[in-house]
């Protein structure tokens, strides 16, 4: 019997509570424990995700909305970090770090999953994002893993606002609706 066989045995919040508690994991371990925690939260998310919580034939969906989140985040915080609203100790190259990258990863690896039930509402979705993400960068900051100045703050807000906007209407598609 596969895992994906197995958990369709398991109660329908488990899927979404694990993926809240990886990504709450991949945060720690990636602020605090920099790219080389970084690589092994990767590991254990892409396991746990791929393998069991979304199911083998709903990978194609799941890639269709997550390589875009990664790839838009990617991009932005690289931007931030070129103007200089972001910046990162012992940190020379032209990208963010690989951990911001695992943190992206994580992040949309949450929209079908664990976030899927704030995504049905776009104006908690947005205030969420507003909110919520330069809270995160700021706990970053003060845990001395990035350095966010005040308009990085607020471009991140307007950003993440605008990304969960995105995300709520992505999820509006049967092509990538949500399975819970």
């Amino acid at each position: 019997m596969s895992l994906s066989q197995t958990a369709s045995r398991w109660p329908g919040w488990l899927k979404p509570v694990t993926n809240a508690v990886l990504f709450q994991l991949c945060w720690l371990a990636c602020v605090l424990g920099g790219n080389y925690w970084a690589l092994a939260a990767m590991l254990l998310l892409v396991v746990v995700h791929a393998g069991w919580i979304v199911n083998s034939d709903d990978l194609g969906r799941e890639l269709r909305l997550v390589l875009p989140l990664i790839s838009a985040g990617i991009a932005f915080d690289t931007l931030l970090l070129q103007v200089g609203w972001l910046s990162f100790a012992d940190h020379n190259s032209a990208v963010i770090p690989f951990w911001l990258m695992v943190l992206w990863l994580a992040f949309a690896s949450t929209v079908r999953h664990s976030l899927s039930g704030l995504l049905k509402q776009p104006f908690v979705a947005v205030l969420f994002g507003a909110l919520g993400a330069p809270w995160s960068y700021f706990l970053g900051d003060k845990l001395g893993a990035v350095n966010a100045t005040t308009e990085g703050l607020i471009a991140i807000a307007l950003f993440w606002g605008a990304l969960l906007l995105w995300a709520c209407a992505q999820l509006r598609q049967p092509a990538l609706s949500n399975l819970y």
